[in-house]
Order: structure tokens, then sequence, then C-alpha cells
């Protein structure tokens, strides 16, 4: 392969968090916003409880994929552009990133699973961003009164969660729990500090306290900046970026 045509695909794949320079931010947050509704309805989450039947991150395989609305030509020349960048870390003996996010800001992550003497199946999909979008007054004061921290103005990266859904047979399976560990872990590597979300579960209130058990917080400041005046669209959480140590050794992303 020549080092034009490796050049041209490659630059169709985002790297880890080292070329955050060619990335653009995928949204402003203003006023004017769409809202970044979740979708994991409160009625799949109510029980919060662990049972036997939860997953864990071995009986799922993740898979990070261009957001929805990308054409089939630019998915074939980003799927093109892995499989080189694969190919030349394979040939130079080089490590590859744990995860690389397609160019543009915005991702999905599928989960699949395999029941025994089953073909693998999709079960869930969750849009994100990963893109270090910039922070606001709101989120400013919402991030020094919540965790007692007081970053330098408007100098938080902030990332959003834009929708899950599980399929109606893996709810209550701990899919969710898990996919928001690995979203998390995705924003880390491209140094985001922030998550924020719009929880819609129609007031009942489920949705909002599935979150809070799972680290996030709600964030009233935040309701017009994330386009929810009034909660008109859900409740607005905000939650610290993390990951644990070791966490890509347990839990491979395929890319």
């Amino acid at each position: 392969l020549s080092f034009s045509i490796w050049c041209t695909c490659a630059s169709k794949v985002l790297s880890h968090h080292t070329a955050q320079a060619f990335v653009t931010p995928v949204f402003p947050l203003t006023s004017s916003h769409k809202p970044l509704q979740s979708k994991l309805f409160a009625a799949t989450i109510s029980d919060g409880a662990e049972t036997s039947n939860d997953f864990s991150h071995s009986d799922v395989e993740w898979r990070l994929r261009p957001p929805e609305g990308t054409s089939w030509l630019d998915r074939l020349k980003i799927k093109m552009g892995a499989n080189i960048l694969r190919l030349h870390g394979k040939l130079k003996g080089d490590q590859l990133p744990p995860v690389l996010c397609p160019r543009g800001g915005r991702a999905l992550l599928e989960a699949y699973y395999k029941e025994p003497g089953q073909r693998k199946k999709k079960i869930a999909r969750f849009g994100f961003t990963y893109a270090r979008g910039p922070s606001s007054p709101e989120i400013d004061i919402t991030i020094r009164e919540t965790y007692n921290i007081n970053p330098p103005p408007l100098s938080a990266s902030i990332a959003a969660i834009i929708y899950m859904y599980v399929e109606p047979d893996y709810r209550g399976r701990n899919v969710g729990a898990l996919a928001l560990e690995v979203i998390s872990a995705i924003q880390s590597v491209h140094v985001v500090d922030f998550n924020v979300l719009v929880a819609d579960d129609n007031g009942s209130g489920g949705l909002v306290q599935w979150y809070e058990e799972h680290g996030y917080t709600k964030a009233p400041l935040m309701q017009n900046t994330l386009g929810s005046p009034n909660k008109r669209n859900g409740v607005a959480m905000i939650a610290p970026v993390k990951i644990e140590e070791g966490f890509f050794r347990q839990c491979a992303i395929k890319w």
C-alpha cells in the first residue's frame, strides 16, 4: 500500500488523545442547542439491585461505530482506514490505542451478546459525543457547587450522552450501567472532564434516580443550556468522566 493511500484512509479515523488537535467539538452548549435526551426509559431500570442474570463486560462484545446518518461510503472509508491502521501497527510492532473513534465528535456504541446455541445479536445501542466540547458559565457554577472545585472560566471540557437504548428482552440486566462505564472510559481517553445528559422519564423520577445511582447529579442551572427549560425535555444531569485502572484489559472494544 502506498503512503498516500494510507494517509487518505487513516485521515478518516480519529486516533487516541494525542490527536485531539484534529477533533472539532461537535456541539456548542448554548440555549439554542437541541436537547441531549437519554431514551433508556425508567420502566427498564426501575430495579437497581444486581441479580444473577446481570451481564458483566466479559459477556458483552462492544463495538464502536460511526453515528447514525453516516453515509455508506464514509463508513467504508472509516472501516478501510481502521484496517490499514491495524495492519500498519502489526507490521511495525506498534501498540494500537484501546479505542479509535471516527472523526466528527460523535460515535455509536453497540452491545452484542451470544446466547448459547444461537448467533450473536445486537442487544443495545448508545449515542454519545467524545469531542471536548466547550463549557458555559452555568456548567462552571454547577461544577463548583457540586464538586467543590473551581476550574478557570470555561476551561472544563464537556461531552454528552445523546441517547441510550436496550432491547426489551435484555433490560434490567446491567447493560445500561456497563455502557455508562464504557462511554466514560472512551471520553476519558479523549481527555473529557465531565459528561452531561437530559434524562427524560416523563416525570416518574425512575430514570433520574437510576442515573443518580450511577454517579450523575441533577444540574438545574444547566436546564436551559442543555435545551430543556423548565424540564420540558427532561432533567439536566452531570457526572465527572472517569476510568478505572486497567479497564481496557477487562473490557475490549472493537473499532
